[in-house]
């Protein structure tokens, strides 16, 4: 009886001991478009914008009607994957509930897509490669320019940032 009992846990510990664990993401999944803000007249350094809502054109959840109501002079905003181009909308003094002094502007990224396969636990990343962007002009435009950190422009990972925007 010994040895059966023996052989029982045996076979239990060999089950336990050969299953694999859950593997948990801890890679980089599909990258985020980061923005760093600067001032226009001094090109070399950063300038914060106020009271900053962001709109992600087609996109639901967090971003669909974002406000940052801190001064900031950095961003990461999400690109849309399932299409080809993600237009944007950055409203100056827009975070707050007077709406008399909003001002938005409106830029397009376009952009080639590639899935790029992680690993089983993260799946497929969307990669960004030959992005343009295209700074829509108005009566009131507050984005001066908006430049591209590399020609052509690749998003591969939120390492550094990948756009500038004087204002």
């Amino acid at each position: 009886m010994k040895r059966i009992t023996g052989y029982i846990v045996m076979v239990f510990l060999s089950l336990l001991t050969s299953c694999e664990k859950d593997e948990i993401c801890l890679k980089e999944n599909t990258p985020n478009l980061i923005i760093r803000f600067y001032d226009f007249d001094n090109p070399d350094e950063f300038k914060k914008v106020p009271k900053l809502k962001v709109i992600v054109q087609g996109v639901e959840g967090d971003f669909k009607n974002e406000t940052i109501s801190v001064l900031t002079d950095s961003i990461a905003i999400p690109i849309k994957a399932g299409e080809d181009f993600t237009k944007y909308t950055l409203v100056l003094n827009g975070a707050d509930d007077d709406e008399t002094d909003d001002n938005p502007d409106d830029f397009q990224m376009v952009y080639t897509r590639e899935d790029v396969y992680v690993s089983r636990s993260c799946g497929f990343k969307t990669i960004f490669h030959d992005a343009v962007l295209h700074l829509e002009p108005d009566a009131d435009n507050w984005i001066k320019s908006i430049k591209a950190m590399t020609e052509p422009l690749n998003i591969e990972n939120e390492q550094s940032k990948h756009v500038k925007i004087f204002h």
